[in-house]
């Protein structure tokens, strides 16, 4: 069984705990707060999948870590690590956040711009996504100057690349496959 399906499972588990205990948003933010540490912190990402590290000392350090968290977080979280899966936390909060997203209708939406976009951008594309998504939006911003200008945009599977560099390339393989051949 891959990681990603033992780490849904574990998502879904944690969401089912947290509807029992009414404690849903908290446990989001719990979550949201421990993919940042995950990718701010590589340290405690690699001592967490480390197979030479004991369950017992992952579980202190989630414990210690993690003591600012919502009892049921934390108690979820040390288990995973006694159990010895510590190495799928980061995964697993992932995959409980896009749970929690698939419950509430919201999908998420990337968009990539040359420059940090202006609120009035923001609810441009907040509309276009509104056309083909009816539930509400996640929208999570990158900036690229590589794009030169314009945005990529991808919602689910969907890709609208508007992007100044793109349409230069798109110029360049039509200008160069011209299949012109002048007669003389």
């Amino acid at each position: 069984m891959s990681a990603t399906t033992v780490a849904r499972r574990y998502g879904k588990s944690l969401l089912s705990l947290s509807k029992d205990q009414n404690a849903v948003d908290v446990v989001e933010q719990d979550m949201r707060a421990l993919i940042q540490a995950a990718k701010e912190n590589r340290e405690l990402s690699v001592i967490l999948a480390s197979p030479v590290v004991r369950p017992e000392k992952k579980e202190a350090i989630v414990r210690s870590v993690f003591s600012g968290a919502n009892e049921l977080t934390v108690s979820f979280l040390a288990l995973l690590a006694k159990k010895g899966r510590a190495g799928l936390i980061a995964d697993m909060a992932e995959a409980f956040v896009s749970l929690v997203r698939e419950e509430r209708g919201v999908v998420l939406a990337e968009v990539v711009t040359a420059v940090p976009l202006d609120e009035a951008r923001r609810a441009e594309i907040n509309a276009l996504i509104g056309k083909v998504h009816e539930g509400g939006v996640e929208l999570s911003e990158t900036v690229d100057p590589h794009l030169i200008g314009g945005f990529k945009l991808r919602v689910g599977d969907r890709m609208i690349d508007a992007s100044v560099f793109q349409s230069l390339r798109t110029m360049h393989r039509n200008l160069t496959n011209n299949p012109y051949e002048p007669a003389y």
